[in-house]
């Protein structure tokens, strides 16, 4: 008979160096996660401080080609710090206007769609239960009137109301840090250019700029676009009859800063407010018609040929941007978000270390 001999599975060994190697990757991935908790409580204490100042420098990006044209044309800084101060007041004086006689009438109406709304949740209430009782289900416990409220609705939207109007109280703050960075930005580069040498002057110098150009494009462009679609809302609006077109226009050219989710909500609310006005649902229906259509065609025809290049996000990367600084700075955080990560990434791809962070958080343009 043949004797088998049997073999033993050769010993797999670790080095000690792969073993340190997943060591410190893991203590790495430890202390990113620290750190990133700690800038987030960072962040939502000294919100107060910190949101105006990001406004502040957001604001300086737009008009620091004002201001350097002046400068070149002779005039001095102060009067032109006084040019751009005069006409954000003047721009700010006239959206207060023109919001708060707005927002008085709204508030004014409301328990009027309130009852209305009560009524067509007592119409479907009472139809529920007429096929409920068929089934032999019982329905009584619910309390479907306390659950739909237009108060409910109201209130979340004067909160986001609250928190613009809570920014114009923080607008001397705004302002102040903003005429201080402008009144600086024309001697950073000399600055850079004195305190590193040639090689890190040309790089820091060349990300600065990076970030100046293509946060200013955006900001000017979306500007631009939010505003037009504001003016089509409004005539939209207007045309067939909805009540309040100036607020919808208004909070239409605020949403339209927010990515993805923006637009939708600007649409959903007036059309909401155009089924509880009309007694027939055609005219809610072409709003919502119309409004889509204006919606898709400023964000997927006309703001692509108006942007000169992408910011490249990726999707997945704008979700948690919102997520992140909505949950930080709320509907103003929202709005900051895009250009707040644009910039981070512009950061990530002057450095060499953490240039591949960079590409992850890049769209598929760039991927490929």
């Amino acid at each position: 008979m043949a004797t088998r001999t049997s073999r033993k599975a050769p010993k797999t060994t670790v080095s000690p160096m792969a073993l340190r190697d997943g060591a410190q990757g893991i203590s790495l991935i430890l202390l990113g996660i620290i750190a990133v908790f700690v800038v987030g409580v960072i962040l939502l204490e000294l919100k107060s401080v910190l949101l105006p100042f990001v406004i502040a420098v957001f604001l300086s990006i737009i008009f620091s080609p004002t201001v350097a044209g002046l400068k070149r044309k002779g005039i001095p800084t102060a009067l032109s710090l006084l040019f751009v101060l005069l006409a954000l007041s003047l721009v700010l004086f006239l959206i207060a206007l023109v919001f708060t006689s707005s927002i008085d009438s709204f508030v004014n109406e409301v328990p009027k769609y309130e009852r209305k709304l009560k009524t067509i949740i007592d119409g479907v209430v009472h139809a529920v239960n007429e096929v409920a009782i068929e089934y032999d289900i019982d329905l009584e416990q619910i309390g479907w009137s306390q659950a739909f409220q237009f108060s409910s609705v109201a209130s979340a939207l004067t909160s986001g109301v609250g928190s613009f109007l809570n920014l114009l109280t923080n607008l001397f703050l705004i302002v102040l840090f903003m005429l201080f960075i402008l009144s600086g930005s024309g001697d950073l580069a000399s600055k850079i250019r004195l305190a590193f040498p040639p090689h890190q002057a040309e790089r820091m110098g060349g990300m600065i700029r990076n970030i100046e150009t293509r946060v200013r494009q955006y900001l000017m462009t979306k500007t631009v676009i939010s505003a037009g679609t504001a003016l089509l809302t409004f005539l939209i609006l207007w045309a067939t009859g909805v009540d309040f077109p100036l607020v919808w226009a208004f909070l239409t050219f605020l949403l339209n800063f927010i990515p993805n989710i923006g637009s939708i909500i600007a649409v959903i609310f007036p059309v909401a407010l155009a089924f509880l006005q009309f007694d027939t649902a055609g005219q809610p229906l072409l709003v919502l018609i119309l409004l889509s259509v204006t919606q898709m065609a400023m964000g997927n025809v006309i703001e692509p040929k108006l942007m000169a290049f992408r910011l490249n996000l990726s999707a997945v990367m704008i979700l948690v941007s919102l997520i992140f600084w909505g949950w930080l700075w709320g509907v103003l955080g929202m709005i900051l978000s895009v250009p707040i990560m644009a910039t981070v990434k512009i950061v990530l791809e002057h450095v060499e270390p953490l240039r591949p962070y960079a590409v992850l958080m890049g769209g598929p343009a760039e991927q490929r």
